[in-house]
């Protein structure tokens, strides 16, 4: 049985009634509720320590913060998503085997040069030049390394490529989309 990892837009869509999105969310949520009813272990919709770090950050730039919104909204958090997913070491290792794939594919020639000092190959400009957030590359991470399925409306088409035939598999799922909430074998 796979879990669900639940990326910061896909929490927002479920939350937020005034969202376009929010009707096929909520669909996906209840459809895959009603999917699980009768099983006797159920998967579990999970939130990332990384997408609660989104989150806070959201909230601390809002131009126009609103306290009791924001409460609300962690409160939403907390009630549906109890689970909190930390982030281990398990998901180093599909960390590293992406952002390798990522870079050895898609990073401009200039930035391919013999004997690179580590940290030129993790330069935040890198992950700019690959059209990635560092972020959905660890939730990614997180995901496969766990074999959870990653719920999300972004399109990651890079991370997806370069995921194609590895093992574990990256599984993803978009409910912004009616009908789309299924349990992977």
């Amino acid at each position: 049985m796979r879990d669900f990892l639940l990326d910061t837009q896909t929490i927002r869509y479920w939350r937020d009634s005034a969202c376009s999105q929010h009707a096929a969310v909520k669909g996906n949520v209840d459809a895959l509720l009603q999917l699980t009813a009768s099983m006797e272990v159920k998967p579990k919709l999970l939130v990332s320590v990384v997408t609660l770090g989104e989150v806070e950050f959201g909230h601390r730039v809002a131009l126009a913060p609103d306290p009791a919104a924001q409460a609300a909204y962690m409160k939403f958090v907390q009630e549906k998503l109890p689970d909190t997913f930390e982030l281990s070491s398990d998901a180093t290792g599909a960390y590293g085997e992406l952002r390798t794939r990522l870079f050895n594919k898609y990073a401009p020639g200039d930035k391919r040069k013999p004997k690179m000092r580590p940290e030129q190959l993790v330069d935040p400009a890198t992950a700019k030049e690959l059209q990635i957030q560092e972020n959905d590359l660890w939730l990614c991470a997180q995901a496969m390394a766990h074999g959870m399925v990653l719920v999300t409306n972004d399109r990651m088409a890079q991370i997806r490529d370069v995921a194609a035939g590895m093992s574990p598999a990256l599984f993803v799922q978009n409910w912004t989309q009616p009908n789309t909430a299924s349990i992977p074998s």
